[in-house]
């Protein structure tokens, strides 16, 4: 049965790790025999000896017979997804068993099934063709987080563009980030939305580029004129993250995190759910970050007279439920721990 082909790495490539499964010590010794060259090559005689290496270390791909006394294959495999679910699982059988073959295939995830005895250049294809799929696949995941981490720096250099206007808007813009992530999850959103949302809740204030110094750095209470002014934030930030799809959420909140539940905020006195919730839960954890906050016309508030802020104000300026997940996360001592990450 052996065939011995060779295909070592070129240079940089991953050295990829191979778990052969299989009662018959021969075939195992034939198949590292025909792998050794240019892989990482584990070996197992049973299914309870596979489980322990995919428990103790990380495994690339993993050809296991069916057919072995007490752990069969499609139980290693099965053990295989849930211990190490990025490894290729593949599947040998030397019989006609499709009921094993189908659960496998349903419950394992299995990447393909080779009948014994097999032949050698299908064999060598599909491990070749499956770590070059395992390779781009990893490769692919790589490059999509090295540009979430990117759109990340620059949503927050964009924010801190802002930094001249406010001398705390570096703390300011994370805070609110983790309060509103935070929120999100509680309210039920999913992980990747939340994170989503608590990013471009950094860009909630970018409009005040286009408010002069003298109004948001004024140590006293602004007269109405400048309130007009100041108010117009809202809609500059609209304009400034332009039309691209990406920010949609970002300009729901630079536009809607001023507007309160009973329709007195500005710059549209929109009322209850035609608030967009992105920018309802903004508009508690803006708020409440302020209030907690020292500013050029203020001192900070205590913790509890904050909160007490959020309750007498629930149904007023905020959506009630937020209010309520709010102090839920209070509670649980999520908001005291933001703030003590983020603190200035």
């Amino acid at each position: 049965m052996e065939a011995v082909f060779r295909s070592p790495p070129t240079a940089g490539a991953p050295l990829f790790t191979l778990l052969f499964v299989d009662d018959e010590p021969d075939i195992v010794d034939s198949l590292h025999r025909s792998f050794r060259k240019g892989y990482k090559i584990l070996t197992a005689t049973s299914g309870q000896e596979a489980i322990e290496h995919i428990q103790s270390q990380p495994v690339d791909l993993i050809i296991s017979d069916q057919r072995m006394p007490g752990i069969s294959g499609d139980a290693v495999l099965k053990a295989a997804k849930e211990l190490q679910p990025g490894a290729i699982r593949i599947l040998l059988t030397g019989y006609s068993d499709l009921e094993s073959l189908v659960r496998c295939v349903n419950e394992a995830g299995i990447y393909k099934y080779l009948n014994k005895p097999w032949e050698p250049e299908d064999l060598k294809l599909t491990v070749i063709r499956a770590l070059e799929h395992l390779d781009l696949d990893r490769r692919l995941k790589l490059a999509s987080e090295n540009l979430k981490d990117a759109y990340q720096d620059a949503v927050t250099m964009l924010s801190f563009a802002c930094e001249g206007k406010d001398e705390d808007t570096g703390f300011h813009v994370q805070r609110v980030r983790h309060f509103t992530a935070a929120l999100a999850r509680e309210i039920g959103l999913s992980e990747e939305e939340s994170r989503h949302m608590g990013v471009m809740s950094i860009l909630h204030d970018i409009g005040k580029l286009n408010i002069p110094d003298a109004i948001l750095k004024k140590p006293a209470k602004l007269n109405p004129e400048e309130w007009a002014i100041m108010q117009e934030h809202a809609l500059h930030g609209v304009r400034i993250l332009g039309s691209n799809p990406f920010y949609a959420v970002a300009r729901e909140i630079a536009g809607g995190h001023h507007e309160n539940w009973d329709g007195s905020g500005y710059p549209q006195q929109l009322e209850g759910e035609a608030i967009p919730r992105s920018a309802r839960l903004v508009r508690v954890a803006d708020v409440f970050d302020a209030l907690t906050s020292r500013r050029p016309y203020k001192e900070p508030w205590t913790l509890e007279a904050a909160l007490d802020c959020l309750r007498e104000q629930s149904g007023k300026q905020f959506d009630p439920a937020i209010v309520a997940a709010f102090l839920r996360l209070h509670e649980a001592g999520t908001i005291v721990s933001i703030l003590r990450e983020h603190h200035g």
